[in-house]
């Protein structure tokens, strides 16, 4: 008798999503590339990401035209007060 796919069994899912929450972070990053790490982010969050050394670098008028609230996030980590 052949064993159900274990994809196909109901609770596969929830299943998985914990066993994924449970894993450390550096475990479920394991083996992906720097793109596959950022995918799905915009590029104003990648902006966010970048240390302060680099974010120092960027031209005021390029800080302008990003939305309000990176334009604030930046201004704090550059100030050394972000959380």
């Amino acid at each position: 008798m052949k064993q159900p796919d274990i994809e196909e069994l109901p609770e596969y899912e929830e299943l998985f999503q914990k066993l994924v929450e449970a894993m450390p972070l550096e475990k479920r990053l394991a083996g992906l590339t720097l793109e596959q790490r950022l995918a799905g982010l915009t590029p104003e969050q990648v902006i966010l990401l970048l240390p302060v050394e680099v974010l120092r670098m960027l031209s005021e008028e390029h800080l302008q035209s990003l939305p309000a609230d990176v334009q604030e996030t930046v201004k704090q980590r550059l100030r050394g007060t972000a959380q």
